[in-house]
């Protein structure tokens, strides 16, 4: 009986194993990527150009990665959509404004708040911006970084 007990607790522990189990845990890119401004903040919008200088190909299409820029230690951020989402591999530059979209489709640009906290104006030269790359599949920041205008 006991032998019984044994062998049945060791199968159930592997169908459900095989069962639940959700596969392995896919990693973010893991990719060097230069940003630097792409020139001055014109019309309120900043733009920047990312280098991909080595490591794995970074896909900018939505579905892939969360692109999201921030001032002011994130009081005013905004997620980034790409005009070209490309997969971008060694040697690669893309040029990426620092916009998004509303409900109508029309851009709205990353905007800082005033001195009085309630209003917004348009980024100027000084300005620092965060920019977060985040890995939908994994979950997985993998580039934060800090960009002087």
């Amino acid at each position: 009986v006991i032998l019984m007990v044994a062998i049945t607790v060791i199968l159930a522990a592997a169908i459900g194993s095989s069962v639940f189990s959700q596969g392995a845990a896919q990693p973010a890119p893991q990719a060097n990527l230069n940003i630097k401004p792409a020139g001055p903040i014109t019309s309120g919008l900043a733009s920047v150009n990312i280098e991909h200088l080595g490591g794995d190909p970074v896909n900018l299409a939505t579905s892939s990665i969360k692109i999201m820029a921030s001032v002011e230690n994130g009081k005013s951020a905004i997620q980034i959509y790409p005009d070209t989402p490309t997969t971008m591999t060694v040697g690669d530059i893309q040029k990426l404004d620092l916009k998004t979209h509303d409900s109508s489709g029309s851009s709205i640009n990353l905007e800082k708040f005033k001195d009085d906290g309630t209003t917004k104006e348009n980024l100027a030269s000084g300005d620092v911006v965060n920019l977060k790359f985040i890995d939908i599949n994994s979950g997985q920041i993998f580039l934060d970084k800090n960009i002087a205008f």
